[in-house]
């Protein structure tokens, strides 16, 4: 279901990681081989850490877009659709292969008769139904509701024309869930398999209400494992089976135990003292251990970029915007705050995870260079705005999270924005995630820095982010021939993949050429520690970074 390139890739960089370290952190091929697998483990303590690099926001998969909330979302819940061991979606919840109309637009599903809540309800059709309409409903403001613009009547709801009984999904009977779109949508059983669908106990929700996934008591889970101990502000909890999970057999780990520390400095000293056995690393550390078999990197189709606050007067001025795209070098900044695998990127759209229907080109390579280093253009824009703004001189913030990271690459951007835009000055805000979050939805910033990686391959992933109606849209930024761009790809184009792809195209070109909505900075990588003795955990280039359902601790 994924693009195959895709899928490819992601099993090349796993063999290229086996054979170079021997780390084993690839997937093994479907549950019975994964028994097998370990069946030579079972001496071993099947307990590890991990860190996460950001603290746990929710458990309400409707609210949450973070990676660190999503991570442990995917681990601990699942669709009609998961991730498999080659880095293709397969069935999930979902005891076959959908019924599909001959129009493409009605897909019907039969859930396993063994898919159970940890509390024991069974998954029902109806859980769905009641999931689906609450992100769509905009009392939620959930940030993933243009991931379920496909469902027929999604949008009209969102925006308060229609009741949201209208949407498109329906409980047939207890185990049979039938979705209607509004278009042929050729990516809809990838979408399936992300986050923004999973299902939520209706029963259970509907009574917690709000506080549902406020804390690790107030949700219940239906994947491979559970959260426990998470009060709602904690920097640690575990994951355990889900024995109610209907492949529990072949999960193989008694516990995870799960450390928020965002200091990579820290999360070393833990690994070598073998407090965790897996975390994230990047430069300078990395030179450290290249040729170790403990460090694993694999591509990861995320973009690293700064995005401006167009509710702002200085912000809102598109030669501000260009300016400040244009006058950092990318190169340098990849080389010397990452070093781990990253490439500067000149635009949104990731390469290696986008290919042309006709022609199979990388829909990087089409869409060209659209935002690059470039420190006379970029001075030259500076002078129209300041002329536009009628200043000499202007400060403004930029915001970002308290990781070790993300606070280098502020101090990165404000040094070049200074050096290279004179009577520029950048002031930096560090805050947690939860509250960078908060930050950016509320407005209340200049310029932000953040990544994200989409949960499917296809361009609209990204780009509908810039929707007037997107959830994620906290630049303010709307545009009526970016929305109606969009718009085409899933009606006028539906059943029109060159079209559809050149309107994708011209989309990105609105975003970032025209209107320098974001400034990209760069494709990033995983790069983790991982303990040689654990084995199989599913590195993903595409969604959430890892999945523990096949990992094993071998002695």
């Amino acid at each position: 279901m994924l693009k195959e390139k895709w899928v490819i890739t992601s099993a090349l960089a796993i063999s290229l990681v086996l054979t170079g370290c021997s780390t084993g952190d690839a997937a093994n091929t479907e549950s019975s081989e994964g028994a097998a697998a370990s069946s030579t483990t079972t001496a071993a303590e099947q307990v590890i850490t991990v860190t996460n690099t950001g603290d746990l926001a929710s458990l309400d998969n409707a609210v949450s877009a973070d990676n660190a909330s999503l991570v442990v979302l995917e681990n601990a819940n699942e669709g009609l659709y998961r991730v498999g061991d080659d880095g293709a979606f397969e069935l999930g919840i979902a005891a076959e292969e959908p019924v599909v109309s001959e129009d493409g637009l009605e897909y019907t599903f039969k859930i396993r008769e063994d898919a159970n809540w940890s509390n024991g309800d069974p998954v029902t059709a109806e859980d769905f139904v009641y999931t689906y309409q609450k992100i769509v409903d905009p009392a939620t403001a959930s940030p993933n509701v243009n991931k379920l613009y496909p469902l027929k009547n999604a949008e009209a709801i969102n925006s308060g024309e229609l009741d949201k009984a209208e949407l498109g999904v329906e409980a047939i009977d207890e185990k049979t869930v039938k979705f209607t779109l509004g278009n042929p949508t050729a990516y809809f059983k990838d979408l399936l398999g992300t986050s923004s669908y999973l299902p939520q106990n209706h029963q259970v929700a509907s009574e917690l209400g709000s506080a549902y996934g406020t804390n690790s008591e107030n949700a219940v889970y239906n994947g491979p494992f559970i959260v426990e101990g998470w009060e709602g502000t904690d920097l640690n909890w575990t994951m355990v089976p889900n024995e109610a999970y209907w492949d529990a057999e072949n999960v193989q780990l008694d516990q995870i135990n799960w450390e928020v520390s965002k200091e990579i400095a820290t999360n070393i000293n833990l690994f070598e003292s073998g407090s965790v056995q897996l975390t994230q690393i990047s430069n300078p550390y990395i030179e450290e251990y290249k040729g170790s078999e403990a460090l694993v990197t694999e591509p990861k189709a995320l973009s690293g970029y700064v995005w401006f606050n167009q509710g702002r007067t200085s912000t809102a001025n598109v030669h501000l915007r260009k300016a400040l795209s244009y006058s950092f070098d990318k190169e340098a900044y990849v080389n010397t705050v990452l070093n781990d695998g990253s490439v500067p990127s000149n635009g949104f759209v990731p390469s290696n995870y986008a290919f042309n229907p006709e022609t199979e080109d990388d829909f990087r390579d089409e869409s060209g260079d659209l935002a690059v280093y470039d420190l006379e253009t970029a001075q030259a824009e500076w002078e129209t705005a300041k002329e536009e703004l009628g200043i000499e001189t202007l400060s403004i913030e930029l915001l970002t999270s308290d990781t070790e990271t993300s606070k280098t690459t502020a101090e990165f951007l404000q040094s070049q924005w200074q050096k290279n835009l004179p009577g520029l000055t950048i002031t930096i805000r560090n805050v947690p995630l939860k509250s960078r979050m908060e930050s950016t939805t509320n407005g209340d910033y200049d310029i932000a820095y953040g990544t994200y990686t989409p949960s499917y391959a296809d361009p609209i992933a990204f780009l509908e982010m810039y929707e007037s109606t997107s959830g994620l849209n906290s630049s303010r930024f709307a545009d009526e021939g970016y929305d109606a761009l969009l718009d085409d790809t899933r009606s006028t184009y539906a059943n029109d993949p060159e079209n559809r792809w050149e309107a994708l195209l011209a989309a990105e070109e609105t975003l970032i050429a025209e209107n320098a909505v974001n400034a990209p900075i760069y494709q990033g990588a995983n790069a983790n520690l991982i303990d040689p003795s654990l084995k199989d955990v599913q590195i993903q280039p595409v969604g959430s970074a890892m999945y523990f359902r096949t990992a094993y601790v071998e002695e």
